[in-house]
């Protein structure tokens, strides 16, 4: 398992919390995503041999919100 970090502008509540979660978790290869508001980040945890970040950008993204 690979575990990549990334920053993401625009969450202001748990909505939003919500909405990157199930976005960042409905890419392929994606294992788990946990989203901090407070820190306006998202961990995710890759399945082996199937990183990529960005479609996970991609998906953040398309979800409303920017990641950095």
């Amino acid at each position: 398992m690979t575990q990549e970090t990334i920053k993401v502008e625009g969450m202001s509540c748990m909505h939003c919390q919500m909405r990157v979660k199930k976005a960042v978790e409905a890419v392929e290869g994606v294992q788990k995503a946990d989203v901090n508001l407070q820190t306006k980040q998202v961990t995710v945890d890759f399945e082996e041999g199937k990183e990529n970040l960005e479609k996970v950008k991609d998906a953040v993204r398309e979800a409303g919100y920017e990641p950095i």
